[in-house]
């Protein structure tokens, strides 16, 4: 009897096509690759939007401070009295004049501002993706390992019964009769964990993208080997070019506050009449920087200059160190990935043919089964998750290099 139920066991968990690479016989094709998908997801998304909105507002800057400092100011007066000779009108126009050209200072300050916001949006943007694609690999391996659960649960559950109805005519041993049981009941709670991880996934998944698809992309197959170590990659990071640029708006704002140092004039020029005589006079007027010398701002526009160059060392060195640390992770992940397609696929099929051989045999009994098909189910597990991790230590890769979009480009 051991013999029969280890042979419907065995040719139910054959028909369920266990293997890491059959699985993805079931991915449906959208007809969007992975560029567009992404994309689309970008587009509209409030992360991005904010960030956008950010940009425009330092574009926005930039076109203020471009314009002349100053606008002319015009000045009337008008006094009346009793005695027409004590009666007095005047206009007059005046305009501050900016001798040290602070507006070529502040517009060049602020041109380096929008470029670090653009930097910064583009930055948000590759880690936008990032995070989809982790999100879309992790959906995509939670998606086989529930299916996989309810492969094995449906195994285990079909094994159960006939166990149930065996031992009641006498054919099989209370041992293994609980061994059916147990395996039934793992096998149930393993189905429930799988799901629950697989809702998560996709929930996660449908909040990044904003809506619920009727299917979703299929990752390809990273590249095999060991990414580049290349750290000119890192320099090219926009977040970085972004601090940079923002290191460029502090030295202008140096620059602006020193030269704002220097009085700026005031001339103008009034008509008017006082009695019966009419006038027309000029005027100077030039501030004295007694109490107010603008040596504090300038300290303080030196003091957040040397705070940005210091975080700029500190963001690159940490850039640099996650390259390293992605292109480590990435090579350990392809390698163990490679050998378990190479070896682990082959150990499968093995054991799928030993199994038949000793089952036809008589030579195991249901409970030497039951453990040999949670291995088959556990190495196949494992399999699944091993590219899993290889898929987010690939795209970790692509995120800390800063080549994201390169390599969208080439699907």
């Amino acid at each position: 009897m051991t013999i029969r139920l280890c042979g419907l066991a065995l040719a139910a968990i054959a028909a369920c096509g266990l293997g890491a690479a059959a699985a993805q016989e079931n991915a449906v094709d959208t007809g969007l690759t992975i560029g567009q998908f992404l994309e689309d997801a970008a587009r509209n998304h409030p992360r991005l939007e904010e960030a956008r909105a950010e940009l425009d507002a330092a574009e926005a800057r930039g076109r203020a401070n471009s314009r002349p400092l100053y606008n002319p100011e015009f000045e009337g007066e008008f006094s009346d009295s009793e005695d027409d000779a004590d009666d007095s009108r005047s206009v007059g126009l005046s305009k501050a004049f900016d001798i040290t050209n602070k507006r070529a200072t502040r517009a060049k300050g602020a041109r380096s501002a929008v470029e670090a916001a653009r930097f910064a949006y583009e930055a948000e943007k590759r880690a936008f993706f990032a995070e989809l694609l982790t999100a879309l690999a992790d959906y995509q391996a939670s998606k086989r390992l529930s299916e996989l659960a309810a492969q094995r649960a449906e195994v285990a559950r079909e094994f159960s019964s006939i166990a149930d109805r065996r031992a009641e005519a006498g054919d099989l041993s209370k041992p293994e009769r609980l061994a059916a049981r147990l395996s039934l009941s793992q096998a149930t709670a393993e189905q429930t964990t799988a799901r629950t991880e697989f809702s998560e996934a996709r929930q996660t998944l449908t909040a990044l993208v904003g809506e619920v698809m009727p299917a979703w992309p299929v990752l390809p197959d990273p590249p095999a080997g060991a990414p580049s170590l290349d750290m000119t990659l890192v320099r090219r990071l926009p977040e970085l070019r972004a601090a940079e640029a923002r290191a460029d708006a502090l030295s202008a704002e140096i620059r602006f506050a020193k030269k704002a140092r220097i009085p700026d004039p005031t001339i103008g020029a009034a008509y008017g009449r006082e009695g019966d005589a009419d006038f027309a006079g000029v005027r100077l007027s030039v501030p004295i920087p007694v109490f107010a010398s603008g040596q504090a701002e300038v300290d303080e526009a030196r003091a957040e200059r040397i705070a940005a160059e210091q975080a700029i060392r500190n963001q690159l060195r940490n850039a640099e160190a996650r390259l390293v640390e992605a292109s480590g992770r990435y090579a350990v992940a392809d390698g163990t990935w490679r050998a378990w397609m190479r070896d682990g696929s082959d150990v499968l099929e093995e054991q799928r043919r030993v199994l038949d051989q000793l089952w036809r045999s008589g030579d195991i009994t249901a409970v030497e089964y039951l453990v040999q098909l949670d291995q088959t189910y556990s190495a196949e597990r494992a399999g699944i998750e091993l590219q899993g991790s290889l898929w987010r230590a690939w795209i970790d890769w692509l995120d800390a290099s800063g080549t994201l979009n390169e390599w969208m480009e080439t699907l």
